[in-house]
């Protein structure tokens, strides 16, 4: 985590040289130097892993469409010569884009852990590098995180790419909560809300979440700070790959953070996992490595004493309980008694 990280990993740049830490400045794309650590200069955080064209469109799309201060951190790990090239090319071309190079894989926890840990920005940004921005995406963010400072964290409607249809909004995250225990934490896609069009008024209502997606997620460095990180794997247990969302969601909350969501930032998430070729290099050695799934699982729920891990999709419904040490497949009706009592969504 983040408070002892540098005891756990070293940073090296894209040709082995150790990154010296203590003398970077904040340097936005127009070459303005920034005091560190404003709120007017965002930390935009990518991981790489293989898809260099995808990290090379997701940059350019960030480049086009935020005019505001910024820096990109992006952490790469074990990626081939032709994505190391390509991440060469961005950092050659650009002084704001930072680059940060590990031979093994630190997880997805590890790897922004290290993008927050270089960064120099007040305001971080947790963005997938399969993702493009969209206009006044950042502008947007920033105008809900600075109107009200008990605002953590404030994520975006992430679109389709036909740019009319919602992956994500606001209303998908769902918690089941009784007597103010969380028992329940996790997506809610079927029937009504399966095919929601980016218009529609569903995806347009704006408020608190329970928890939200880090597709494109923002929040305060100093909330950040607070939850410590990510919970990354030190001393053997912790998280890699799965549920790192809803864990650091969770630690927002807990340390008396809301969550929101705002409409008005739109980004375009370029996945459909229904769509997904299981047997690729990047999912098989990087996203879909399901012993390390189920373990990040079920350390997750049990951190939290969570009994359900929702996941209501529009093709399937992977919804899980926690039973002893073991993740169970079972169906729960979210609008029957109890849980129509206890469902909490967005506000």
């Amino acid at each position: 985590m983040l408070k002892d990280i540098e005891k756990h990993y070293t940073f090296f740049d894209l040709n082995g040289e150790k990154i010296d830490l203590k003398r970077r400045k904040a340097i936005d794309q127009y070459k303005e130097i920034h005091k560190d650590f404003s709120f007017n200069f965002t930390s935009i955080v990518l991981i790489s892993a293989e898809r260099g064209e995808d990290t090379k469109r997701c940059v350019e799309s960030i480049f086009n469409y935020t005019p505001e201060p910024f820096e990109i951190i992006i952490s790469d790990v074990g990626s081939s010569e032709g994505t190391k090239k390509i991440l060469k090319e961005l950092k050659g071309a650009n002084s704001n884009i930072h680059m940060i190079c590990n031979k093994d894989s630190t997880g997805t926890t590890g790897q922004r852990n290290q993008g927050i840990f270089l960064s120099l920005g007040g305001l971080l940004v947790f963005m997938d590098n399969d993702v493009l921005a969209l206009p006044n995406w950042l502008k947007s963010l920033k105008s809900v995180i600075q109107k009200d400072e008990k605002i953590g964290a404030v994520g975006a409607k992430l679109l389709k790419p036909d740019r009319l249809t919602v992956y994500y909004c606001g209303a998908h995250a769902v918690t089941l909560e009784k007597d103010g225990k969380i028992y329940g934490i996790g997506l809610d896609k079927g029937e009504e809300l399966s095919e929601l069009r980016k218009d529609d008024p569903i995806p347009q209502v704006e408020g608190e979440v329970p928890w939200y997606s880090t597709t494109t997620l923002l929040i305060r460095r100093d909330v950040v700070y607070k939850c410590d990180g990510f919970d990354d794997i030190i001393g053997g247990e912790g998280i890699f790959i799965a549920n790192e969302d809803k864990d650091l969601s969770l630690a927002i909350r807990k340390e008396g953070f809301k969550i929101w969501y705002c409409p008005e930032s739109e980004t375009i998430h370029n996945h459909d996992y229904s769509q997904v070729n299981r047997e690729d290099k990047y999912h098989k050695l990087y996203r879909l490595r399901m012993n390390q799934i189920e373990k990040d699982t079920l350390y997750f729920m049990r951190k939290w004493n969570l009994t359900y891990l929702l996941e209501r999709l529009p093709h399937e419904d992977n919804t899980k309980k926690l039973v002893g040490s073991k993740l169970i497949p079972v169906k729960l009706d979210l609008s029957s008694i109890p849980y129509s009592d206890d469902l909490v969504r967005l506000k």
